[in-house]
């Protein structure tokens, strides 16, 4: 071989280790970045799954961290998050006047204007910096159309307000609007996703009982002149059904309770009473809320004409009928906050009163499941302690800042996806396929390298090829 062929394979040689080592480089340091501490030592389990998940049942989900014991506060699931926002409510308080001897106590009612969130079992406040009143008797309901929860009237002492605020995530803001249902209090309002908007009805107002119809639609209200004729009440029960009509039950007109059914036709924008053999006692206060599951709408609770809480559950099914619910009551209260979890597809119940004290308010947490659920929990490393990480499981989206996501589904085999914080990356798998008991699935995390990490690769790797062209003269000048 000659010196110039010699010195010509040389160089190609020594071209292509160079490129190998530039990339081997690069990939070995970006493969070998140490991952963070998991966030798992600093953390604590934000629930317990070792509860079994059975058949159309209320589980109890309450833990030590959550709102203060409350009557009365209003919940809607906000979607784009799957988490159910609580806001207000009222609580009895002991009042200390004087002191020493002549010292005197008092149970007084008082107001919230806090607002909670609820997502994989965990209770976290949410601070809005918002100007929205202390209030309880509020109405609200997640308004698809706008990816919001909308909020609506309540009352302070002898306040009645009628004020619309809209939720978009961590803070109130208030609609200012032309036209807007009169103040009140307890009045019932859903969400219907063939109207496309919310119906709002009822409520007690500075006049009395009211027995009008309003539509929140595109962020205006409309009231119904021809809805037909419903009785004037306050605290009634008001859900969505599959195909987008609504159902209210029961209601309190100041000497009486209801135990009638109405149907709301989102297609003529009429009410009509519904004519049952079998119903639920006549009831207020209770709540309705739609079960995807089970394609039923779920009543739980209220008060009765004898001012007994209730603890019965029923299902208004898909054939316009009413049915018991043969399980356990999760407790007996009125004045509960209930909302459907769309993360789940379960139903929440949170708090309620027994009885008209300080120790008669409580602050439970429980969902209505089904058996054919169980619980895939996602467990995260690699993140420091408080990053926020989240998962996707077909259209349901759960974040947190623990280091456990879960979800419940029915068997089958589903796509996720982990979406990580800014700065890291994960390589994790895209499917899980649920059997019939708990699955976990295990999320590693990883620091993305910056572009030093690449650049310490080229360096190297120019070094390296300098080093190569200075041997090929010298091999030259040996050689020659």
């Amino acid at each position: 071989m000659t010196t110039n062929a010699s010195g010509k394979y040389l160089k190609i040689v020594t071209a292509a280790i160079a490129v190998v080592m530039i990339v081997s480089f690069s990939l070995s340091i970006y493969t070998s970045s140490p991952p963070v501490s998991s966030s798992g030592s600093g953390n604590t389990p934000f629930i317990s799954y070792s509860q079994p998940v059975l058949k159309d049942q209320w589980v109890n989900y309450s833990t030590s961290t959550g709102p203060a014991p409350m009557s009365n506060a209003t919940m809607s699931c906000f979607e784009p998050s799957s988490e159910i926002i609580l806001f207000g409510g009222e609580y009895m308080a002991n009042v200390t006047s004087g002191k020493g001897a002549n010292a005197t106590y008092k149970d007084v009612t008082e107001y919230s204007n806090s607002t909670w969130a609820y997502s994989s079992g965990t209770w976290s406040s949410v601070t809005t910096g918002s100007s929205i009143p202390q209030m309880a008797g509020s109405a609200s309901a997640y308004d698809a159309s706008a990816k919001s929860v909308i909020l609506f009237g309540g009352e302070n002492n002898t306040t009645l307000f009628n004020q619309t605020w809209i939720y978009t995530g961590y803070t109130w803001t208030q609609l200012k609007l032309a036209v807007a249902p009169s103040a009140r209090a307890d009045a019932s309002m859903a969400y219907s996703s063939a109207l496309n908007g919310l119906i709002l009805f009822g409520g007690q107002t500075a006049t009395g009982y009211s027995n009008s119809t309003w539509v929140f639609k595109n962020a205006e209200w409309q009231k119904l002149n021809g809805a037909g004729v419903m009785p004037a009440m306050s605290g009634s029960a008001l859900g969505s059904t599959g195909n987008g009509n609504l159902v209210l039950y029961g209601g309190f007109n100041g000497t009486a309770y209801s135990s009638n059914t109405y149907l709301f036709n989102v297609s003529s924008m009429k009410w009509s009473k519904v004519i049952e053999s079998v119903s639920p006692p006549a009831l207020a206060f209770a709540h309705l809320n739609y079960f995807s599951y089970n394609n039923v709408t779920v009543l739980f609770g209220g008060v009765s004409s004898t001012g007994t809480p209730y603890g019965g559950t029923w299902i208004f099914n898909n054939l316009s009928s009413w049915e018991s619910v043969s399980t356990s009551a999760p407790y007996t209260a009125y004045g509960q906050a209930m909302a459907h979890y769309s993360a789940n597809n379960t139903i929440v119940l949170f708090g309620g009163t027994q009885s008209n004290s300080v120790s008669g308010y409580n602050n439970y947490t429980f969902q209505f499941v089904n058996n054919t659920y169980n619980w895939v929990l996602f467990k995260e490393t690699g993140l420091p302690t408080n990053s926020t990480w989240g998962v996707k499981v077909g259209s349901s989206y759960n974040n947190t800042t623990s280091d456990t996501v879960g979800f419940l589904v029915i068997q089958g085999t589903y796509n996720y996806t982990v979406l990580a914080p800014s700065g890291y990356q994960s390589s994790s798998g895209t499917n899980f396929t649920m059997y019939f008991s708990e699955t976990n699935v295990s999320v590693g995390f990883s620091k993305i390298p910056g572009l030093l990490y690449y650049s310490y690769g080229a360096i190297a790797g120019i070094a390296i090829v300098i080093l190569a062209l200075v041997g090929e003269v010298v091999y030259r000048k040996i050689f020659k």
